[in-house]
């Protein structure tokens, strides 16, 4: 099975999450790059901490994300993206962030437990939203 994919349900299951995302916020989780895309191109966004574990996965999609033989770049160049590679259970607890967008999951559902301890040794992080836990476009917690 697919760990990632560009099909319309995947990208109208990330919309409540970019909706949210604001200040500095985490990405947990590169994927193909569409919700970083969304959430860097965001005015209320001001600076986005992409934690991916996967170096080769980072290395195959940033630069196609700033390539601009498609006409403008995907990523805005005036807008601070920081790229984390490590597990985002390590690396979220020693950041400080308004918003962190949560989509490491392998599939749908059944990763709130895993969530709300690293929510609890994450306290720099203001608000969660997290792929695929109770509504289908996630939820953000407080």
């Amino acid at each position: 099975s697919p760990m990632m994919s560009l099909t319309p349900m995947e990208i109208w299951t990330l919309r409540a999450g970019t909706r949210a995302a604001k200040g500095h916020t985490i990405v947990a989780g590169l994927g193909l790059g569409h919700q970083l895309m969304d959430v860097a191109n965001k005015k209320s966004v001001t600076k986005v901490t992409l934690v991916e574990k996967s170096k080769d996965l980072v290395d195959w999609i940033m630069p196609q994300l700033y390539d601009v033989r498609l006409g403008k770049p995907f990523l805005p160049k005036n807008k601070s993206i920081e790229v984390v590679v490590g597990d985002a259970y390590e690396e979220i607890p020693k950041m400080e962030a308004d918003v962190a967008l949560m989509d490491i999951f392998p599939g749908y559902g059944g990763n709130r437990e895993d969530c709300e301890g690293l929510m609890r040794k994450a306290k720099g992080v203001k608000r969660w939203w997290i792929w695929g836990s109770q509504s289908m476009g996630g939820s953000l917690w407080d």
